[in-house]
């Protein structure tokens, strides 16, 4: 899309988003045929005779806004709000509000990623009004980044797609949304959370957590000498592996949320799709000696046999080694700003939702001590020396959903299914976005 400035969006796009939410929950669906596609076995054989059709940026932009645009300030309306509020709002909900989803994208083009922590927020409600839509258009411009020309590659059989998804996924004319989670700053920030008892999170009364090590005789995770000076509880026994799976079960959570959202908006806008997953994501983010993939890095750990993602450099890294020289140091990367003052962050343009006063504020939301920062060191650093991973049980960089658009092949739906498959907008959709009734018919022999 042109980087000029928008003036407004065109009727398509406002028909989409004035699209009834609950027409669009009760009517979403996972509509699989697209244009160009084939079914080779089963009881829906099918060959479309019709030329696959991407996306276009408007189509593309509007999938994106649903899943990453900026709202607002994050109103944080707890006791103890602490570095919540000083996070900008997304429609996704995120632990903490750390928001460390980000969204990668594949069509016929190229590969892309979602800046979405860049933006930053102008009001309380960022679409306050009619007037305001037209901020996707500048979101997409801004924050979408371009990392590689042509689609993604990824092998249409085993190890990359399972056979059940081979003769669908990543096909021309698709586009691939992966919402991909780093859960190394939420374990960081999760465990400070836990066991700095000074700074009053959720460690409660009479010290913070005691987390050992279950997987080696429930030994201390480096935190013995914390314990011992009361600072940590020996009644609180927190299981590593059962805090890691507490831990990844609510990141990935935001993928799924992400890709719910523009699987709502497909539907609101009449371009077909799915959320599935039946995929490696080892070779989704780092591709085989023959693919390239996300082109994500991997290391080997010691206690574990399958290679371990810990990011794409420059692009979105795992808050560990070797992306830092030590623990220690991504402790640091990851907690930096925790103990930041209100005045401060306005300064960087945070825009503050409540009305209390900044010494208030923070007086009441103390973020970290400096013993309950050396305690999460000390715990972090054993976790990286003992499994040569961190987080131990976990890997620091996770994909589990695909969500993908494509333009629906009718004739398929008109031919095996009954009607009510697919709606008006579905129907109408290349009339209202395109100026044609139908796309172009293949070439004869093709």
């Amino acid at each position: 899309m042109s980087k000029s400035k928008p003036e407004g969006l065109p009727p398509q796009a406002e028909a989409a988003w004035d699209y009834p939410l609950f027409d669009a929950i009760m009517g979403r669906r996972s509509r699989r045929f697209g244009l160009g596609m084939e079914m080779e076995s089963g009881p829906f054989q099918y060959k479309s005779d019709k030329e696959p059709v991407g996306l276009n940026d408007l189509e593309t932009a509007m999938l994106v806004a649903a899943a990453t645009a900026t709202t607002g300030p994050i109103l944080a309306e707890t006791t103890l709000p602490g570095g919540m509020v000083k996070t900008i709002g997304k429609p996704y909900p995120s632990a903490m509000g750390s928001h460390r989803a980000r969204l990668f994208f594949t069509n016929d083009h190229g590969v892309y990623v979602v800046n979405a922590d860049q933006a930053k927020m102008t009001k309380m409600r960022e679409y306050e009004d009619k007037s305001d839509r037209e901020k996707i258009l500048g979101f997409y411009d801004n924050f979408v980044q371009k990392l590689d020309d042509g689609r993604m590659d990824l092998p249409g059989k085993e190890p990359g797609v399972w056979p059940h998804n081979q003769w669908v996924t990543n096909k021309p004319g698709t586009t691939m949304f992966m919402p991909v989670v780093d859960v190394t700053k939420d374990m960081i920030k999760l465990i400070l959370n836990l066991c700095d008892s000074k700074a009053g999170r959720y460690a409660g009364e009479g010290g913070g957590y005691f987390i050992v090590d279950d997987r080696n005789g429930m030994r201390p995770c480096g935190n013995q000498k914390w314990v011992e000076s009361g600072f940590l509880s020996r009644k609180k026994v927190m299981t590593l592996s059962r805090l890691e799976k507490i831990l990844a079960d609510g990141m990935l959570a935001e993928g799924a949320f992400m890709s719910q959202l523009i699987a709502l908006a497909m539907q609101a806008s009449g371009i077909g799709g799915w959320v599935y997953g039946g995929f490696s994501s080892t070779v989704v983010l780092g591709g085989t000696p023959t693919c390239r993939g996300l082109g994500f890095r991997f290391i080997q750990s010691k206690t574990d046999p399958f290679p371990i993602p810990i990011g794409r450099d420059g692009v979105f890294e795992a808050f560990c080694p070797p992306n830092y020289e030590t623990m220690s140091d991504a402790v640091d990367a990851a907690l930096a700003g925790a103990t930041m003052k209100m005045e401060e962050w306005e300064a960087r343009g945070m825009l503050k939702p409540h009305t209390a006063p900044n010494h208030e504020f923070d007086a009441a939301t103390v973020q970290a001590s400096p013993e309950g920062i050396q305690c999460v060191k000390d715990i972090c650093t054993y976790i990286y020396d003992t499994f040569g991973k961190f987080p131990a049980t976990q890997d620091p960089i996770q994909l589990s959903l695909f969500a993908q658009a494509h333009h629906l092949d009718l004739d398929f739906y008109d031919k095996h299914m009954k009607p009510g498959a697919y709606s008006e907008i579905h129907k109408n959709h290349f009339r209202d976005w395109y100026g044609t009734e139908m796309p172009q018919t293949r070439a004869e022999g093709d």
